[in-house]
């Protein structure tokens, strides 16, 4: 019976990886341009929007509450945020139709509160989401734009050139075509590494490593195709780590439920839910303060000090879900943040997670957005991320130039 050998199946890996790159290259070319600017999109939307972003002076404005609500008053402490029931008291007074879905309520210095919000009773069908900003020190919207505006003005640019990475601007339809495509990109990342091996020697002979070096190497001075050739294998290799990472994570986050989560669970063990501890006192209902304070009790129980920067609210107000667990309002670095859901009817932890903690599957799951975004390396890391993009346009680009020239001498031979 024939074994199988690279040398057999090569023929069959460069038909596969050929005609997957033309398949996704229009696919690949967009996700990479989008996600290199995605990896700074909140620096680059307060660059182009900075009335939205940055805080105004307190005194300018002319409707700061006097003082009737509980919580942080206007000029008692600028440096801080409000409480999140003077903030929702404030946002209600000016909007009352809003109903506040999240709330980063704990911003980066110099930035303002963004708060997202249904617009209830405006006669429009479906109701408009609303992007809220909202200023520190006196809890005033000083602007607002539509979360799904499009799309090319200032206004509306970052979010839609977001919409359109994760799911090409087309809804649900449109994430399902990036899973799929994520699924096969990760295909063709492993495809693309075999072709670079050489055919002789062995894998563990030493005149392999030898040859395979040259697959690292760019040779400058010599024909365009040739070039990129070069630049397509090369840049490739230097990056597979990152790229095949970044793949894997985009199934992980278009088809998380459906695909990605249920496969990790399958093959990694992964720990229980967390437990919540029972405390002393019965149930009962709480106030948005109080579920915040659980909630940092209740992190900082499990390793974790800093305090909830955001929350997500059900629509019928019994849970709040805070997040963003950062001292700074910036999204930490390594694995991400902690989450933790607190019931407000019950005053109980129902549902959370530590960042870092659990085993391996519960690591597999927590690590893909932070691989994806950069974040887990911090500045470092989204610089890497932004490249990375960039060269996903480039390797898009080089494997169109090589399929054109290598189906150049074919038409010829067949008109000859």
């Amino acid at each position: 019976m024939a074994v199988p050998t690279l040398k057999t199946v090569r023929p069959f890996l460069v038909r596969m990886h050929r005609y997957t790159g033309l398949l996704l290259a229009a696919i690949l070319f967009t996700a990479g341009l989008t996600g290199s600017l995605c990896a700074f999109q909140d620096e680059i939307d307060a660059a182009l929007n900075p009335d939205l972003f940055r805080p105004g002076d307190p005194g300018t404005h002319s409707d700061i509450d006097s003082g009737t609500h509980s919580g942080t008053r206007p000029g008692d402490r600028n440096d801080v945020p409000h409480d999140l029931s003077y903030l929702l008291t404030r946002l209600h007074d000016q909007r009352p139709a809003a109903h506040i879905n999240a709330l980063l309520y704990r911003p980066a210095p110099g930035r303002t509160i963004e708060a997202f919000a249904t617009e209830e009773g405006t006669g429009l069908h479906p109701a408009l989401e609303t992007e809220l900003f909202v200023d520190p020190s006196s809890g005033t919207i000083q602007g607002m734009r539509p979360a799904e505006g499009c799309c090319l003005t200032r206004r509306a640019l970052m979010p839609f050139i977001y919409r359109v990475h994760y799911s090409l601007d087309l809804g649900s339809t449109g994430t399902w075509i990036m899973g799929l495509s994520a699924i096969l990109w990760s295909v063709d990342c492993i495809v693309g590494l075999l072709l670079t091996f050489p055919l002789h020697p062995a894998i563990w002979a030493t005149g392999f490593w030898s040859r395979w070096r040259k697959s690292w190497t760019i040779a400058i001075g010599r024909s365009s195709i040739r070039l990129a050739f070069d630049l397509h294998r090369a840049v490739s290799l230097w990056l597979l780590v990152v790229l095949l990472g970044v793949a894997v994570s985009g199934v992980a986050l278009a088809l998380g439920d459906e695909v990605f989560n249920p496969v990790v669970r399958a093959v990694q063990p992964t720990a229980p839910p967390l437990a919540p501890p029972q405390p002393d006192t019965p149930p009962h209902a709480v106030t948005l303060d109080q579920a915040e304070r659980i909630a940092a009790t209740y992190t900082a129980a499990h390793g974790d000090h800093a305090p909830p920067a955001a929350v997500l609210l059900a629509a019928d107000g019994s849970t709040a879900t805070f997040y963003l667990f950062s001292s700074n309002g910036l999204s930490p670095s390594g694995f991400g943040s902690s989450r933790l859901s607190v019931d407000l009817t019950t005053g109980r932890v129902t549902d959370g997670q530590i960042p870092g903690q659990g085993r391996a599957g519960d690591l597999v799951l927590q690590i893909q957005f932070p691989w994806h975004s950069g974040e887990i390396a911090g500045l470092f890391g989204r610089i890497v991320i932004c490249i990375s993009g960039i060269a996903v346009c480039l390797l898009s680009v080089t494997g169109v130039m090589i399929w054109w020239r290598k189906r150049r001498p074919a038409k010829t031979a067949r008109r000859g």
